[in-house]
């Protein structure tokens, strides 16, 4: 068989002879094409032409600008006696020495030659093309060609398989025409009894084939002979190889089973190396994407730590606050911090007052030692005795084992006392008389145990109003307040919530491994403007909320019913009433205007200043004075 073809390539009606040897020769612009076209409407690698068993086939390689022949875009397609190929502006056909494909000296050269002969010339012309592939849609039809070829079958069939589920399903038939929708030309039945076989499933006539002679679906597509041959590589089956004929009862033998076995074990292997790179680069890009999030955490913690350093201004773990009266609270906090005395702090519910407990015992000189929190409004009397002091085995009904109490467990170190205010009256006296005597005694046991703690305690009510009311010891108080600190609630920390905000939503995000939400300046403001009576806690419960159910920017509508109802009390302006002194009421409706006018504008300062009938400047000083955060400036165009 000869090796060369002579191509007429013409361009603006130049016309000039290619003769090009190989069973495969790339058409384009680039270097390493056999035939090379400079036609800027052509790409690099624009089109292939493939020899297969004595026909020559036009393959379009994904170009920009396609592979046309007769005024029909083509992907595939034999070429016929006197086909004009069109690349861009460029014309391709085969010369004299090519004629049909191939010239009549060669044509009886094909015939004389062995089938075994043909066959394995077949291989190597699809061995060939297959590695010079990088998509599934162009190897199949050259799989689908050989295999009608060498079988002599009417048509052909492949259908790729992936967990169970048929991703890829193409017919041709021996005229190398595209057969539509081959997923309904094929007996299913038939595909999932080769999927389960051991090799190949052939029906020599399935008329008269009793295995088959009964499947509705096998006579209702008026089959006759069918070979299926399985993919397999890898020890997985890919998918199926089909061939069919629907005139002629027994149209293959083992010889064609021989040969198709050969074809789909050998396109079986590039398949699966094509898979193979495909499931690998889907792993690095899946790899690629966990990094960079990894990357965004790790500087999203930084970025929490070093705002943490920066804005806390005392270094004390978990509190952070920039505003005036939370750094009051850590100038009080850093000259106890070497003392052994009692501490009282006092705030509301959700200010963070364990977090103060915590901070002095991590910073002080017993850090070594235990940390023992108790709520003391949680537990009855005597449980609570039992919780703080221990208890000995048979003490009382239920004591079955001896227990060590919460103030030996914290000797030498901290003993947090939550809500000691909700202590009775009992209690409060035997509370006393450990603080004064540094002694406990276990229930049922009459042993004295001493014991070195320093206490710090807490609550969320007045006590000293306790102690004038009579519901709390005199004595006591002054035992347990040595110190007092203050917690500040969140409405009373201005400039503190924005911060806060973003240290929750960058903490939650990296809890959960999501991508850290912003606030929007509408949304900001609404929560600026909220009550907060849950404090600290509640805002964080808020943004822990928006992390997990959100993505993207947090738009006002999104936050919950009680912010947003405090935001529509600030937006119209609600009086507090005649019993709040006079400053008190006209700094509640000024700031729920400024909050109004933010919210209408969408954060933009002039636009909002122009509304309020006021300067821009004098819009800044008040909120500055009110604390209502940094708004994004958006100005007007």
């Amino acid at each position: 068989m000869a090796d060369s073809f002579e191509f007429i390539v013409e361009r603006d009606k130049i016309q000039r002879m290619v003769r090009v040897e190989g069973d495969t020769i790339l058409v384009g612009r680039g270097q390493d094409c056999q035939i090379r076209i400079e036609d800027p409407l052509a790409s690099r690698a624009h089109c292939r032409f493939e020899r297969l068993e004595g026909e020559l086939f036009l393959v379009d390689l994904d170009s920009a600008n396609g592979t046309w022949i007769a005024g029909e875009k083509i992907d595939r397609r034999s070429l016929q006696q006197g086909d004009v190929v069109r690349v861009g502006s460029t014309l391709l056909r085969l010369g004299t020495e090519g004629g049909n494909m191939m010239s009549a000296s060669e044509s009886t050269v094909v015939r004389q030659v062995a089938p075994d002969k043909r066959a394995l010339q077949t291989y190597l012309t699809v061995a060939r093309t297959l590695s010079e592939e990088d998509r599934t849609e162009r190897m199949i039809p050259v799989l689908i060609d050989a295999a009608v070829s060498l079988s002599k079958a009417e048509r052909g069939f492949v259908f790729l398989i992936e967990d169970k589920r048929t991703t890829v399903a193409l017919g041709r038939n021996f005229a190398r025409e595209v057969v539509a929708s081959p997923e309904r030309k094929v007996s299913q039945t038939l595909l999932d009894r080769a999927l389960q076989a051991d090799g190949p499933l052939m029906i020599e006539d399935a008329a008269s084939d009793g295995d088959f002679a009964g499947v509705a679906s096998i006579s209702d597509l008026g089959l006759r002979s069918m070979l299926v041959v399985p993919l397999r590589h890898a020890g997985r089956t890919l998918g199926l190889l089909v061939v069919d004929h629907r005139l002629q009862g027994g149209a293959f033998r083992q010889e064609s089973i021989d040969l198709l076995s050969s074809l789909a074990g050998m396109a079986a292997v590039y398949l699966g190396a094509l898979q193979d790179r495909r499931t690998a680069a889907s792993l690095r890009r899946r790899t690629n994407q966990l990094q960079t999030q990894l990357g965004r955490r790790v500087r999203a913690q930084d970025q929490e730590k070093q705002s943490l350093q920066t804005h806390a201004g005392s270094g004390f773990s978990g509190l952070l606050g920039a505003s005036s009266t939370m750094q009051d609270l850590f100038t009080r906090m850093e000259r106890i911090l070497e003392s052994d005395v009692a501490v009282l702090v006092q705030g509301e519910s959700g200010t963070g007052k364990e977090l103060v407990a915590r901070a002095l015992h991590i910073h002080g000189p017993r850090a070594a030692r235990p940390f023992v929190a108790v709520n003391c409004g949680a537990l009855p009397d005597t449980l609570l005795e039992s919780e703080l002091f221990g208890h000995t085995k048979g003490a009382f009904t239920g004591a079955t084992r001896e227990r060590t109490g919460r103030f030996e467990e914290a000797d030498s170190g901290t003993l947090f006392l939550d809500e000691v205010g909700e202590m009775s009256e009992a209690m409060q006296a035997q509370l006393l008389r450990v603080l004064q005597e540094g002694e406990i005694r276990r229930l049922g046991s009459d042993e004295v145990r001493k014991v070195d703690v320093r206490v710090i305690a807490a609550t969320n009510v007045d006590l000293f109003a306790a102690v004038t009311a009579g519901s709390f010891r005199e004595d006591l108080y002054y035992r347990l307040r040595v110190i007092q600190l203050d917690m500040p609630p969140l409405r009373d920390r201005d400039g503190d919530l924005r911060l806060l905000a973003e240290h929750f939503l960058g903490v939650e995000a990296a809890e959960m491994g999501r991508l850290q939400r912003e606030l929007t300046p509408a949304a900001c403001a609404a929560m600026e403007v909220a009550a907060w009576p849950g404090n600290v806690r509640q805002l964080r419960n808020e943004l822990r909320r928006l992390t997990l159910l959100g993505e993207g920017p947090i738009e006002e509508d999104e936050l919950s019913a009680e912010v947003g109802q405090d935001w529509v009390r600030g937006e119209v302006g609600d009086d507090p009433g005649p019993k709040v002194p006079l400053p008190e009421r006209i700094a509640a409706i000024e700031s729920a205007a400024l909050a109004s006018a933010l919210r209408e504008h969408k954060g933009n300062r002039s636009q909002a200043a122009r509304t309020l009938g006021i300067s821009r400047f004098a819009l800044l000083r008040k909120l500055e004075k009110y604390g209502l955060g940094e708004a994004e400036e958006q100005e007007a165009d």
